[in-house]
């Protein structure tokens, strides 16, 4: 309206510097705009422009300024200024119109202003260029204009879409916080239920989940409403009645309910929390239904199909998050089911270890009582009964000594002694008591360093004798060296090796190279564990790696300052290149089984 009502205004003062505002042609027609575009104002244009009467209105207008400036136009001195408003017409009808109204537009424009030239006694030939020009500048503007407004309400669709997804990912966003707090389904259920509750303007909200066990929908405690929780513990719905929440779990489709309070008896739960209305969607997990969520009472009026689509959009996530809750739920229990478990085993290993020792001790020392000279027995053949019978009791020993020094590791009951030690002496103290000595060299420079001298005299053994059952005749080379915070012990071996897909696993109880190599050489599997158990205890840490041309080298790095008792560090474990790195950890730190309290703690298997 302000662009017509500029162009008469245009049109009136052209008038005036052409001398004619005088003639009826030009002031009558511009008093008719003008009031025109008054009474548009008064009607409140901005309302009725989005109705059909709005339309109308505009049409009129548009018919009154053409009326106008064709009166005007039979004035030869306005001609020009016509023309030159009449295409602006044309441009302004293709902004404010339809493709329709503004051919039409054009049309009328186009005979307008034919009318005013023929009127002035001009020839037809003479107007071709000037209605060229129209039809012009009409069919421009108007594809322009009408490729404008696509993109425009392209442009306000996608924004439409854009604003639903920003919501919708708020209220998802929200959800996923929700959950993410909890650790129990129990605990998240309350929460996300609210949430939604609270989305959608309903004023009660329920879960049902599928029953793992039994054909049954188990309504989950509470139930929310505004302001109030309503528990429910041991509410089930069988799946065989015919109630509505009962269908929507069956069919997998969301659906409404209206007037339920009408006939309460026929929809079962529902009914019975004395609802008016109710929408419910499943809950689903790829293929799988968990449940039903359901909320009720819409504070400002019945649901709508909007808000179905809305809670099947917040029902996926709360089934993921439902399932991901019960998984860490079970992953929780069967944790702390295996940690019971293993409390159990490792005491009835330690009270089995003891029980069998004390005997055990007592038939060691019978069986070395009696194999002394003056009592052995004259037979051969029962003296060889008698030394494989002590050998065994030796071996049955070692055993029980190897179990009870694992307990004791994974009891956390393993502390140390530390005290300052001559290296070189102690190594050549665990070699000497080893079965061919003569195979194994050390290198061992002046060292003196604090650390518990039993543990390290028995990861020296244990490294050893592992070595020694592998080799037939190379030499195994015990090397120490020093650097300014550790020591290193290397032990190695020129064997077979050990196969990378096995280095994860030597450092675990009961872990052989094989059933075969294994029955061969013999062992408990266990030497291993003792040693990475107990260089764990004096702080220090365990690898192995290749030997240059074949073979296996065990690393021990001591560090020269022993680990606080009261602050065990923890353990990290490193595969890299073929190396496993173990470091210290609570596994053993915290006990002390000296190898002296032992019957047979020399050659001692693995």
């Amino acid at each position: 309206m302000r662009v017509m009502t500029l162009l008469i205004l245009a049109l009136v003062v052209t008038a005036y510097l052409n001398g004619v505002i005088t003639d009826l042609r030009v002031w009558g027609p511009a008093t008719l705009t003008v009031l025109a575009v008054i009474l548009l104002t008064l009607l409140r244009w901005t309302t009725l422009e989005q109705r059909w009467l709005g339309n109308l209105l505009l049409w009129l207008l548009f018919a009154v300024v053409i009326a106008s400036l064709t009166a005007a136009g039979t004035i030869p001195e306005l001609q020009s200024a016509v023309l030159a408003a009449d295409l602006a017409i044309v441009a302004l009808s293709a902004v404010m119109t339809g493709l329709v109204v503004h051919t039409i537009i054009s049309v009328l424009v186009a005979a307008s202003y034919l009318a005013v030239v023929l009127t002035g006694g001009e020839h037809p030939a003479d107007i071709i260029v000037p209605l060229v020009a129209v039809a012009a500048v009409s069919l421009a503007v108007g594809m322009l204009t009408r490729g404008f407004r696509q993109e425009s309400r392209l442009a306000t669709e996608r924004l439409e879409t854009l604003k639903a997804r920003e919501v919708d990912l708020a209220r998802l966003y929200d959800v996923s916080t929700a959950t993410s707090a909890a650790e129990t389904v129990q605990e998240a259920l309350p929460v996300l239920v609210g949430r939604i509750g609270q989305y959608l303007h309903a004023q009660v909200g329920a879960l049902l989940l599928r029953d793992p066990h039994r054909p049954y929908l188990n309504v989950m405690s509470p139930i929310w409403t505004v302001g109030n929780a309503l528990e429910v513990d041991g509410y089930q719905i069988p799946l065989r009645n015919a109630g509505d929440l009962e269908r929507v779990y069956m069919s997998g489709s969301p659906a409404i309910f209206h007037d339920i309070d009408k006939d309460p008896d026929v929809h079962g739960l529902l009914g019975e929390l004395g609802v008016h209305n109710a929408i419910a969607a499943p809950m689903k997990v790829e293929d799988r239904t968990l449940g039903v969520m359901v909320l009720a009472d819409k504070v400002d009026g019945p649901f709508t199909e909007e808000d179905v689509q809305a809670l099947v959009s917040l029902s996926t996530p709360t089934a993921l998050a439902i399932a991901q809750l019960e998984r860490i739920e079970e992953a929780a229990q069967t944790s702390r089911k295996m940690e019971e478990l293993a409390a159990m085993k490792t005491d009835f290993v330690s009270v089995v270890s003891h029980e069998l020792r004390t005997p055990l001790t007592s038939i060691i020392g019978s069986l070395a009582t009696l194999t002394r000279p003056e009592l052995q027995p004259s037979d051969e053949m029962a003296r060889d009964l008698l030394h494989s019978a002590r050998s065994q009791a030796a071996r049955l020993g070692r055993l029980i000594e190897d179990l009870l020094i694992v307990s004791r590791i994974e009891g956390r009951a393993l502390p140390t002694r530390p005290e300052l030690i001559d290296l070189r002496a102690l190594l050549e103290a665990a070699v000497a008591d080893i079965p061919n000595t003569e195979r194994v060299s050390i290198e061992c420079p002046p060292i003196s360093l604090p650390s518990d001298p039993d543990h390290l005299q028995r990861i020296v053994i244990n490294l050893v004798e592992n070595a020694l059952r592998y080799t037939s005749d190379e030499t195994v080379e015990v090397i120490a060296t020093e650097s300014d915070d550790a020591v290193t012990l290397s032990v190695v071996d020129h064997g077979p090796g050990i196969p990378a897909d096995l280095r994860d696993q030597i450092f675990e109880r009961f872990i052989q190279l094989g059933p075969i190599s294994t029955r061969k050489q013999g062992g408990t599997g266990l030497g291993l564990a003792i040693v990475r158990g107990l260089v764990s205890a004096i702080g220090g840490t365990v690898r192995v790696e290749d030997t240059p041309g074949g073979g296996a080298t065990f690393e021990v790095r001591i560090p020269k300052t022993p680990p606080d008792p009261d602050a065990p560090a923890p353990r990290h474990v490193h595969s890299t290149d073929g190396k496993i790195l173990f470091g210290s950890s609570s596994d053993g730190v915290e006990s002390s089984v000296h190898v002296n309290e032992f019957p047979g703690r020399h050659r001692r298997p693995i």
